[in-house]
C-alpha cells in the first residue's frame, strides 16, 4: 500500500521539471494532491488497518512538501507564459493554491504531534549538545567543564532568585507590620 516516501516525485521532478510542459506540472500536482487527500483519509480510517502512525506522518509530510513545491513550480510556469493562454492556467494555479491552503490546515492538524515531538527532541539535542561528537579526550574534558560551569551559573541564577525572595518576604512583614500599627 505505501509507496516510498518521495520516489513519486521527487526523482522525477528534477529530471522533468526543466523540459517538461504546464500540463505535466499540473497533473502531476493534481496527483500529489489527490494522495495528500487519500493519505489524509487513512488517518480517519480505523487504526491498525493502513500502518504503523509515524510511518503515516513521515509519507504525509513528504507528500506535502512535494505538492507544495510542485505548487510553487506551477506558479513560476503560469508567470512565464505569455498573455495569450495564461489565464486559464492561472485560474487552475489558483484553484490549486486555495486547495493546497485547505489541505495545509488539514495536515498541520495531523502532524502536529509529529512535529512537537521532534521540536522537542531537538530542543533536548540543542540544550545538552551532542553527547556523539567526542573526537577524543580534550573534547570530552572541555564538554564537562561547559557543563560543570553552566552547573555554576545556575545555581547562582538560583542564590540570586533566593535572595530576591527573601527580600520580597521581608518587605511584605514589614509592610504587614505596619498596617497592623496603622490599625491600632
Amino acid at each position: 500500500v505505501f509507496k516510498p516516501i518521495r520516489a513519486s516525485f521527487q526523482e522525477t521532478s528534477t529530471a522533468t521539471m526543466a523540459g517538461a510542459d504546464i500540463s505535466e506540472i499540473f497533473r502531476k500536482a493534481d496527483k500529489l494532491k489527490r494522495d495528500v487527500d487519500a493519505c489524509l483519509e487513512g488517518f480517519a480510517a480505523p487504526k491498525g488497518s493502513q500502518g504503523s502512525d509515524v510511518a503515516m506522518q513521515q509519507r504525509l509530510a513528504a507528500l506535502f512538501a512535494d505538492l507544495t513545491n510542485s505548487t510553487q513550480i506551477l506558479r513560476e510556469e503560469v508567470s512565464a507564459l505569455p498573455e495569450k493562454g495564461r489565464a486559464v492556467w492561472d485560474r487552475k494555479a489558483m484553484r490549486l493554491e486555495e486547495d493546497v491552503s485547505v489541505l495545509q490546515q488539514a495536515v498541520d492538524k495531523q502532524l502536529g504531534q509529529f512535529y512537537k515531538v521532534q521540536r522537542e527532541a531537538e530542543n533536548r539535542k540543542k540544550l545538552f549538545g551532542d553527547k556523539k561528537k567526542t573526537d577524543g579526550p580534550d573534547d570530552e574534558m572541555q564538554g564537562l567543564a561547559r557543563e560543570n560551569k553552566a552547573l555554576r551559573d545556575s545555581a547562582n541564577a538560583l542564590d540570586e532568585v533566593l535572595e530576591q525572595g527573601r527580600s520580597i518576604f521581608g518587605n511584605l512583614v514589614g509592610q504587614n507590620k505596619m498596617l497592623k500599627n496603622a490599625r491600632t
